[in-house]
């Protein structure tokens, strides 16, 4: 059998290589919807054969992924980056990335734990995008910074996020933005693929080995199904629609 889409090859890998998957399917001869809980639980179990390690070896992700993924979001969103510092609000601190004609740095948010106490919230100076929940900064942004709030799909579910946030999951990343001409939340297509399952929206990230993800259920998944763009044919998550 000769698999030609991404979606298809990622889970024949996971099937073949995937201890997490490989037990399911022998079970029940499908792949039920992976939870967060389950994930961080067996997260163990969702390493490849060929890329498990101990977790005290375990070097984590590369940076420059999660900026690529940040990146491409972005660039959804309507959001250039050439010639801007793009800041991530974040719980650790990372060394600086320089990629993309600009350079990616962490801010430290309220929760971070540091030798010094609480942190201060304190904003770049432009021009910069800042990347952050909504209400993070403390008061308004300084002259040429340019705050882009991000969202999870469970708070998408009761309040519909503005047009240029982005979608992030802190256990999957950057999976999308909501594009600013049509208001749509757009999946980056090269990353994820969504589709139905069990009555929820179940993802597959495409280019995460590990650890593994397909059918990942992100909270709030039940209350959006994946459609097409009306405006421009890629696909989309919309909110269900509730019976009259």
């Amino acid at each position: 059998m000769r698999l030609t889409q991404p979606y298809d090859r990622t889970v024949h890998r996971a099937l073949r290589t995937v201890p997490h998957y490989r037990e399911r399917y022998a079970a029940t001869g499908t792949l039920p919807p992976l939870t967060r809980d389950e994930a961080r639980l067996r997260r163990h179990l969702l390493m490849p054969l060929d890329a498990a390690l101990l977790p005290r070896r375990d070097p984590g992700r590369p940076p420059r992924d999660h900026v690529a993924e940040l990146r491409e979001a972005l660039r959804i969103a309507g959001h250039p980056v050439r010639g801007v510092d793009v800041y991530e609000v974040a719980r650790a601190l990372r060394d600086p990335v320089r990629a993309y004609g600009t350079t990616w740095r962490v801010l430290l948010d309220a929760t971070a734990e540091t030798d010094g106490g609480p942190t201060r919230r304190a904003l770049p100076e432009g021009p910069a995008l800042v990347v952050g929940d909504p209400g993070w900064a403390d008061g308004p942004y300084p002259d040429g910074v340019v705050g882009v709030a991000r969202f999870g799909l469970a708070a998408a579910a009761v309040a519909p996020p503005a047009p240029g946030s982005l979608w992030y999951e802190p256990w999957l990343g950057y999976l999308g933005a909501v594009a600013p001409d049509c208001g749509e939340l757009h999946l980056d297509t090269a990353r994820v693929h969504a589709r139905a399952l069990d009555g929820s929206t179940v993802l597959t990230l495409l280019r995460r080995r590990r650890p593994t993800f397909v059918h990942a259920e992100p909270e709030g998944g039940g209350a959006f199904r994946p459609e097409r763009c009306p405006r421009h044919g890629g696909p989309v998550l919309r909110p269900v629609r509730s019976p009259r």
